[in-house]
């Protein structure tokens, strides 16, 4: 089978498409030709994400193309596909989801200066919605404003910018940055210049219980024209199901809403064996808030135990004393997992360089209200839940 993929032309959109190919030579034994196109978004760098159309602006030239039979599937990052369906073409399949979450960057220099006021290159309504009212008790000294400052171009044009001020800092969708620091794909300057970039900046990871992302924020959508049942048969068999059942449950939400990369509005579904945790948070188009973080259990909830059962009960709470212990910190390499803030003692020597991981979003508030750069966190789901920032710290992170 001789099958051709079409992408967007961006180095992040070509390492994409390797990856649909490497699995589609793998499973389906495919013969795989690659090929690129600009999209309109693409060619229009001047106008603002938020004052270009609403639906394909990165996506509807490619399945054009698809529907005229210029290729047999495209590629696409599932996030910029309008909700309502094409009479002419499907999404046939999607590959095991990349890292849902944001990545915030801001430049050293500004830390060490430690400025009140911080300006954020995003484009995205979300993130500029989310920066003022969720990302200031994540920051390590008082901030009196974030600011969103629009931003255009592919991420390593995005981060040259930062790197050029005037802003500070840049949020970005952590999977693009994971897939370009990806050392399997052959595409080295692109690779390069973002680690170069990274490493003149502290990070964190945003918590999805805080900061949902856009709905299908790290899936890729595998396109087909309707009439080559053929392949829409041949794709369900590398199609990622947990990513699926994510994705469509996401984009519902944005329907419920009315739709659309213009709506201030996060919404992320984290599928696990214990059941789907859903966060939604932003603006309704009626100008209300929304905030949810919930759980559909896959089995059902053990039986409620009364308070007077449970130790210790309320009146013994009070007779225990806690006192801080005299240990030696870890050696400077090791991650620290935090699962309360009392737990890391404040003689520690902890620097931005230094991975902290915290339990939830209640223990990360407290640590940076200390003064401590924390890089993500557990968002209370557990230590089983994988921080995934070896590629981002630039080296295996053992904690």
């Amino acid at each position: 089978m001789r099958l051709t993929l079409l992408s967007r032309a961006s180095d992040l959109a070509r390492i994409q498409t390797a990856i649909v190919a490497d699995v589609l030579t793998r499973t389906l034994g495919a013969e795989i030709v690659s090929t690129v196109r600009a999209a309109a978004g693409d060619r229009d760098q001047q106008t603002p994400l938020a004052a270009m159309p609403d639906k394909g602006a990165f996506t509807a030239d490619l399945s054009d193309a698809l529907a005229d039979g210029a290729a047999d599937l495209v590629v696409h990052s599932w996030k910029d596909l309008p909700l309502e369906p094409r009479p002419d073409t499907v999404i046939a399949a999607t590959l095991e989801r990349a890292d849902p979450r944001d990545l915030l960057l801001i430049r050293r220099d500004v830390i060490a200066d430690r400025p009140p006021l911080i300006r954020i290159l995003t484009s995205s309504p979300r993130r500029a919605w989310l920066l003022e009212r969720a990302v200031s008790s994540f920051l390590p000294w008082p901030i009196e404003s974030l600011q969103a400052v629009p931003v255009r171009g592919n991420v390593p044009t995005r981060l040259r910018k930062l790197l050029d001020g005037p802003a500070h800092g840049l949020l970005v969708a952590k999977a693009a940055i994971d897939r370009l620091l990806d050392p399997t794909h052959p595409f080295d300057e692109p690779r390069r210049a973002v680690r170069e970039a990274i490493d003149r900046c502290a990070w964190m990871v945003l918590p999805i219980s805080a900061c949902p992302t856009a709905p299908a924020q790290g899936a890729l959508a595998i396109e087909v024209a309707r009439r080559r049942a053929d392949l829409v048969d041949a794709l369900a068999a590398v199609s990622h199901a947990p990513t699926w059942r994510a994705v469509v449950a996401e984009r519902a939400v944005l329907a419920e809403y009315g739709g659309g990369c213009h709506l201030a509005l996060g919404a992320t579904c984290l599928t696990r064996d214990f059941g789907d945790v859903i966060a939604v948070r932003g603006r309704r188009p009626d100008g209300a808030e929304e905030s949810r973080w919930a759980l559909a259990s896959a089995r059902p909830s053990p039986p409620r135990i009364p308070a007077r059962a449970v130790w210790p009960r309320p009146e013994e709470r009070d007779r225990a004393l806690r006192r801080p212990l005299d240990v030696h910190a870890p050696s400077r390499d090791r991650g620290l997992w935090v699962t309360r803030a009392d737990a890391l003692p404040s003689a520690w020597p902890v620097s931005e360089d230094q991975p902290v991981w915290a339990a939830g979003v209640r223990t990360w508030a407290k640590l940076a209200a200390r003064g401590v750069w924390v890089h993500g966190c557990a968002d209370g789901l557990g230590d089983r839940e994988a921080p995934a920032v070896d590629r981002v710290a630039g080296r295996p992170v053992a904690w």
